[in-house]
């Protein structure tokens, strides 16, 4: 799953945010996170759109150090007034949801070799699971769910076993479920400013109808001084419907920091879905968006976002607009 490693900086990578240390000094004891706030006004699944949606999110980190032991907890809150978490049919107070988005321990053996186990973040995507990490507000693949990630998996718990150098990494996870997924991951950094990676995704569940498919990524980004460029192609192939569609995406992206704080995000992307047993499209097309960013000091940014559809095949989601507020510390 996705460590530190081989994580990819984020947004806003002007944003400073820095870590609080709560123990008594030298104790490795650090606090961190952010509060995200957003106003969004449609897109969605199937074009449905999340219209006068406001989304709230708050995510704590605490991280802590002894020697080569090393652990990282990380709990998010959410105050869901779009989403129907309890599945009552209703929003409301109830879809409140606060759960443990990480919580993993690390032995790191001093070489660029690491193992960790836990609750882990997957390694997959070029686009983050948090907000702090995304250049825009909304995810490239996006049509297939509610605002969400069409194919990168997010978290789950294993074991992961990691090796870096100035040039290369490669990691390697293994669920600890009955049912055990697997996940490879090679980075290449070998040449300056320039970042590729591989990644595939295997979960084949026992029993059949339990949900099982194959995910793959392969990225690249390069920093050409205040521009940054970026492209991927990405693909989930399910073996059955319990595990959803079948999805391929591409994207590619831009970032221009045009000042020390205003930033603007320029980004095109494709998606297809067919269901896992039919080559039948159920949707084809593309997504643009716009995304022009600020950081008004070490610990707030913010950005808007306006991206548009246009669908060959299937119903066209709606015109997406959004606001977002982050608060880090």
């Amino acid at each position: 799953m996705k460590t530190k490693l081989l994580s990819l900086a984020g947004i806003l990578a002007i944003l400073n945010a820095k870590a609080i240390e709560i123990g008594p000094t030298g104790s490795g004891i650090e606090l961190s996170g952010f509060v995200d706030l957003a106003a969004t006004d449609g897109g969605g699944a199937g074009g449905s759109g999340n219209t006068g949606t406001v989304v709230g999110q708050v995510e704590l980190n605490l991280d802590f150090t002894s020697g080569p032991w090393s652990s990282s907890v990380d709990f998010d809150f959410y105050d869901a007034q779009s989403i129907d978490f309890d599945g009552d049919g209703n929003i409301d107070p109830e879809d409140s949801v606060g759960y443990l988005e990480e919580a993993t321990v690390t032995y790191d053996f001093g070489n660029g070799f690491s193992i960790t186990g836990g609750k882990m973040l997957s390694y997959l995507g070029f686009e983050a699971y948090d907000p702090t990490n995304m250049y825009q507000f909304s995810y490239a693949y996006d049509v297939d769910t509610e605002g969400g990630q069409d194919i990168y998996d997010a978290y789950d718990v294993g074991v992961s076993v990691d090796y870096g150098t100035d040039a290369f990494s490669i990691g390697l996870w293994t669920s600890l479920e009955e049912d055990a997924g697997f996940e490879y991951a090679l980075a290449y950094t070998g040449i300056e400013n320039l970042t590729a990676k591989a990644i595939w995704s295997d979960f084949s569940a026992v029993a059949v109808g339990s949900g099982s498919y194959q995910k793959s990524t392969y990225w690249i980004s390069y920093q050409l001084d205040k521009l940054l460029l970026a492209a991927e192609v990405a693909e989930k192939d399910s073996d059955d419907g319990t595990a959803g569609n079948d999805v391929e995406g591409t994207l590619i992206m831009a970032n221009y920091a045009v000042t020390d704080s205003a930033a603007l995000t320029l980004r095109y992307s494709e998606q297809e879905i067919s269901g896992p047993t039919s080559a039948t499209k159920t949707y084809d097309g593309s997504k643009f968006t716009i995304s022009p960013s600020y950081v008004f000091n070490d610990n707030v940014a913010g950005l808007i976002e306006y991206s548009s559809y246009d669908a060959d095949t299937g119903t066209e989601p709606e015109e997406l607009l959004a606001v977002e507020l982050i608060y880090t510390f």
